[in-house]
């Protein structure tokens, strides 16, 4: 019988066949004894450990019946369970408790005695001689099989047994890792190394072996990175065996890492700078978390090499954003003071002393300072070296990065600024291909159109690209688009770039975690604006809808939004508006994700009324001409936006809001061109609410979008459909007005389409139902519609005949705008007619009209008639000037 307890307790007999009792506190009991073999446990003690401190009354009878339950199990050779005195002795041969003969073989190979420090290997033409302690020590540690005590049933017993196990096996590898370097078999351990020393992060000596074992393996840039890690996480300067580890490498710059990949651009303008730099002037590499801010400035460091930097580099870590806050400067000034040669005993005391003797040291000197992951400028004024003096020469140069622009550096020190974005799409496609190896990346069009979608998923950032390529690499049957339609998802996309099961020294790699550490440098109120634009789905933000969203004036909007820009959570792309890339948008939505029901739902009714606000004037029936360039390019930039909100708010109940918005974006979607498949979404949604909302003249004029947007796909059947529906409820809804209305934009629509035989004839209905006394203020409108449409046509006699009915009805009317159109269809269909210098003469009182109306719109719609005209019979100077004056004022210059 076997008892295994340095991994998954384990009971197994001589042929291997397992026997572990099943019940927690049974095997808790078994374990308390075997770990003490053949020495007698107290009941007492047995007790305590097998409830953890909380035994009920019964627990000595249970104890028992616990103790009969083992022998049975126990009966046959090899382990005995008896009763001694007050307590219990598991008695047999050591060896069958894998614990115990663990600890025999460390023993044997003298682990328990004080060694020597590992050399770097052996002498050059010899070979050292096989250390007898190695296979002692190969043997005690291939007996685990991973954490020990693991499920033994009392996590107070492996509180107490846990530790001595775990540090007499560190104790083993350690001892094990010396052997073989004297042997110059050090990247044997390597990996066993690694393991451990990520598992236990502040042990010194295990890392100081890693660097060894690495160094000899040739790894020589893993083990430079393993050092820097190690001492960067230290409060101190490094202990003896960590020191000499990092002495393998001295002062020279680190070898150019082989996966970097771009900036070609940038590493052009640090060499750029480098004389600035040499006078004094820091480098200042910003940009946002995952950027390659680090991997950048290392890779042009060691680009540069030993010809430009003789006298090394210093290099710090101060952790600016890490959650267990900065580094404090006279930390980091005794680690650079220790590698410049002071003593660690003779390190000045105060901050002050120790920048002072600093500065004494590395003036004059032709080294780099790196200073990475800045907080801010009061962080940094201790270890910027002093500008240079005529006598001592060039200054150091340095070097400092961080996700805050840092102002105050580039003012008061003359800072040279390197804001550091996206890869380039050439880029950020061979980051992914060198990361994932040509056997995972194709050749053909399909594969590199994959490549370049991942890239973009993951906003074209190295963090992200990285994370990605480790994904797809953990997954060998996963394609790019596998992992591509995986980010995609909105709601778990970003949690696919977690960085699970990869760690660093400064905690998990991941994506979330690189933004946490941004997030929580934010003051509350930079927080809560930051949350709150969670619940905005566009890419882009501008100061009024943040105010409205956040219920803040502008004012504070903007101090707000500064603040967030200057850590890179935002980019302020133009004046008062602000970029975000996707992923930091969906960090956003997650955070606001864990806000109440009641503040996403006010935050939404704040954002969809700010939005009606803005539209306000932007009806389908009432913008004739599709609305001012101004507002269609910003209906451009905020479609996203928009058509998210229509959607969330039918969804979330707000139906009026929603089909409202939805309404009053339809047009713009008509005649900008947008993608269909965008417009179907937002007039499904809206048309969706308005039924939702009881409201039938809603219902008319979704569903009249509706029947637009299918003339603009050629399905006119489907138009037809859909527009009767709408007639109809327009109908229920006793609107006659709304009717008409309803029917003139499908035929607009069809007209557009170049579908004259369906819209003439729908035209001609509206003509006729115009002149009913109810509509009769519709008239002037739809003769100039029928006039234009028949003009199209290539029908104008009839079409002059519609105008100038419209131009006499309109000037019955004092319709001073309907007046100005009906001037232009007759002044386009005198010029169909042939009839020149008429059509010019009407073009020309259709100016005239439009000033004395008023309206700067539709004079500049004139003018732009009137220059069609000119251009048209060759007078292409009047033209111009008529055409300068139509842009002029749709600009807005009166």
């Amino acid at each position: 019988m076997h008892i295994d307890l340095l991994g998954p307790v384990v009971v197994r007999r001589e042929d291997g066949t397992a026997l572990t009792p099943s019940a927690p506190k049974r095997r808790a009991l078994l374990c308390a004894l075997a770990a003490r073999l053949n020495q007698t446990v107290a009941t007492e003690e047995l007790i305590e450990l097998v409830w953890e401190g909380s035994a009920p009354p019964t627990a000595r009878a249970a104890l028992q019946g616990h103790v009969a339950a083992l022998r049975h199990l126990l009966d046959g050779p090899g382990l005995a369970l008896d009763t001694r005195g007050a307590g219990y002795l598991l008695a047999g041969e050591p060896d069958r408790v894998d614990a115990l003969r663990f600890a025999r073989l460390c023993e044997e190979a003298g682990v328990l005695l004080p060694g020597p420090a590992a050399p770097d290997g052996p002498v050059a033409g010899e070979r050292a001689p096989e250390d007898p302690a190695l296979p002692l020590l190969r043997a005690a540690l291939d007996l685990w099989r991973g954490p020990a005590l693991t499920d033994c049933g009392s996590a107070l017993l492996r509180e107490r047994a846990l530790p001595h196990l775990t540090d007499l096996r560190l104790r083993a590898l350690e001892r094990l890792a010396e052997g073989l370097l004297r042997a110059g078999r050090g990247g044997e351990s390597a990996a066993e190394l690694a393991a451990a020393a990520d598992a236990h992060p502040s042990r010194q000596t295990l890392t100081a072996r890693l660097v060894g074992c690495l160094e000899q393996a040739g790894r020589h840039a893993e083990a430079r990175e393993r050092y820097e890690r190690a001492v960067a996480r230290l409060a101190g300067p490094p202990g003896p065996e960590l020191r000499r580890a990092g002495e393998l490498f001295g002062a020279r710059p680190a070898p150019p890492d082989r996966r970097f990949v771009g900036r070609g651009a940038e590493l052009a303008r640090l060499e750029e700078a480098l004389p600035a730099a040499r006078a004094g002037r820091p480098i200042l590499v910003t940009g946002p978390a995952g950027a390659g801010k680090t991997a950048l400035v290392r890779h042009w460091a060691a680009g540069l090499g030993a010809g430009h930097f003789p006298d090394g580099l210093l290099r710090a870590d101060l952790r600016g954003f890490d959650p267990d806050g900065p580094r404090e400067p006279a930390e980091v000034l005794g680690e650079f003071l220790t590698a410049l040669g002071v003593a660690p005993e003779a390190l000045p005391a105060s901050t002050a002393e120790r920048s002072r003797r600093y500065r004494e040291l590395v003036a004059g000197r032709r080294l780099a300072v790196l200073l990475d992951d800045a907080a801010g400028y009061e962080q940094l004024v201790p270890l910027l070296p002093d500008p240079p003096t005529a006598d001592d020469g060039p200054a150091p140069v340095t070097v400092v990065t961080s996700r805050s622009r840092l102002h105050h550096l580039l003012v008061r020190e003359g800072g040279i600024p390197l804001p550091l974005g996206a890869l380039t799409f050439d880029d950020a496609a061979a980051l992914l291909a060198r990361t994932l190896g040509p056997d995972r990346v194709g050749d053909g069009p399909d594969a590199v159109g994959e490549l370049a979608e991942l890239a973009e998923r993951c906003d074209r950032m190295p963090l992200a690209l990285r994370l990605a390529a480790a994904r797809l690499a953990a997954r060998p049957d996963w394609s790019p688009g596998d992992l591509v339609r995986e980010l995609a998802d909105e709601e778990t996309g970003l949690a696919a770039l977690s960085g699970t099961g990869t760690s660093t020294a400064r905690g998990p790699v991941g994506l979330t975690t690189a933004l946490d550490r941004s997030y929580r440098t934010l003051a509350p109120a930079a927080a809560r604006l930051f949350t709150l634009l969670g619940l905005h789905p566009g890419a882009v933000i501008d100061t009024d809808t943040a105010a409205a969203l956040a219920d803040l004036p502008p004012a504070t909007t903007r101090t707000l939004l500064t603040g967030l820009d200057a850590v890179h959570l935002l980019e302020e792309s133009t004046p008062g508006r602000y970029a975000r890339r996707e992923l930091v948008r969906r960090y956003a939505a997650r955070l606001a994700a864990d806000l109440s029901c009641d503040e996403r739902f006010v935050a939404l009714d704040r954002l969809i009324a700010h939005y009606l606000d803005v539209t306000a004037d932007w009806t389908a029936e009432g913008a004739a001409g599709g609305g001012g360039g101004r507002a269609a390019a910003w209906f451009r930039r905020e479609e996203s936006a928009l058509r998210a909100v229509v959607v969330c708010a039918e969804q979330y109940g707000r139906s009026t809001g929603s089909w409202q918005l939805a309404h009053r974006i339809a047009l713009f979607y008509e005649t900008t061109g947008h993608d269909l498949a965008h417009w179907r979404a937002v007039v499904e949604a809206g048309l969706s609410a308005a039924h939702a909302d009881g409201d039938e003249a809603a219902v008319a004029r979704l569903g009249t979008d509706l029947a637009v947007l299918h003339v603009a796909r050629a399905a006119h059947r489907t138009a037809a459909e859909h527009l009767d529906v709408a007639v109809a409820a327009a109908d229920r809804a006793g609107d006659a007005v709304l009717r008409h209305r309803c029917r003139g934009r499908v035929a607009a629509a069809l007209l557009r389409a170049g579908r004259y035989e369906r819209a003439l004839p729908m035209l001609t209905e509206l003509v006729a139902a115009a002149r009913a006394p109810a509509t009769l203020h519709l008239l002037v409108p739809s003769l100039t519609g029928l006039a234009d449409a028949l003009v199209l046509a290539g029908d104008p006699g009839p079409a002059l005949a519609h105008a100038d009915e419209a131009v006499r009805a309109a000037a019955t009317r004092s319709a001073g705008g309907e007046a100005v159109l009906a001037t232009h269809s007759r002044a386009r269909a005198l010029h169909a007619l042939g009839r020149r210098d008429a059509a010019l003469s009407s073009a020309r009182l259709a100016v005239a009209l439009g000033r004395t109306v008023g309206d700067a719109v539709l004079e500049a719609r004139s003018h732009g008639l009137l220059a069609d005209l000119l251009c048209e019979l060759g007078r292409g100077v009047e033209g111009a000037e008529a055409r300068r004056r139509a842009e002029a004022l749709a600009a807005g210059e009166h």
